[in-house]
């Protein structure tokens, strides 16, 4: 039992990393199969068909995403702090090889994705979004943010920042996506 839970743990982190480096259209079963040293049919045991896989990866990210803010707020972090732990995290997913965040990875291939791909990828997307706001929102009130515009918009702007350093960051470097970071950082005047 250890063992199949270990091979569809591997099955998901390969196929993730997959996806974040090509997107969906760019890696196949095979793909994985040949870096796990199995054959595909025992990836299909797991998730029959590559939507049922890449649902599966978003569904764990959102999990995980859900987790890891719950910690946050429970530990009473500053709104510096949480957006910091979102920042180092995006870096250490780029470090990891993971050029492409989670969000970005489904871009390009959206509307010719299966329905429940898309659905993941927009709650992903709307959970990050609704996470952001009401970091903003926080820091605004506590007085660690200093912003005119709506949170949902300086939200927005900001995902969309993080989503194109990524990806220019993939070709450029990692110093591209930490000058984005200090610049939103520094729009936001938030002072760590």
């Amino acid at each position: 039992m250890q063992e199949m839970n270990n091979t569809n743990q591997q099955i998901l982190s390969y196929g993730r990393t997959f996806l974040q480096c090509r997107g969906y259209n760019g890696f196949s079963y095979r793909d994985i199969s040949q870096k796990l040293g199995i054959k595909n049919a025992a990836i299909h045991h797991y998730y029959p068909l590559k939507e049922d896989l890449v649902t599966t990866i978003f569904e764990s990210i959102r999990q995980q995403f859900t987790k890891d803010i719950a910690k946050m707020a429970q530990s009473g972090c500053s709104a510096c702090e949480e957006l910091q732990y979102f920042f180092d995290f995006m870096l250490r997913e780029f470090d990891e090889g993971r050029n492409i965040c989670p969000i970005g990875s489904l871009i390009l291939d959206f509307e010719e994705l299966p329905e429940k791909v898309k659905e993941q990828h927009l709650l992903l997307m709307d959970n990050v979004l609704a996470w952001f706001s009401e970091v903003l929102k926080n820091g605004l009130q506590k007085g660690e943010f200093i912003f005119s515009e709506p949170v949902d918009m300086r939200a927005e702007a900001i995902v969309e920042t993080l989503l194109g350093a990524r990806q220019l960051a993939s070709i450029k470097g990692r110093k591209t996506l930490e000058r984005s970071i200090l610049i939103i950082k520094s729009d936001l005047g938030c002072k760590n």
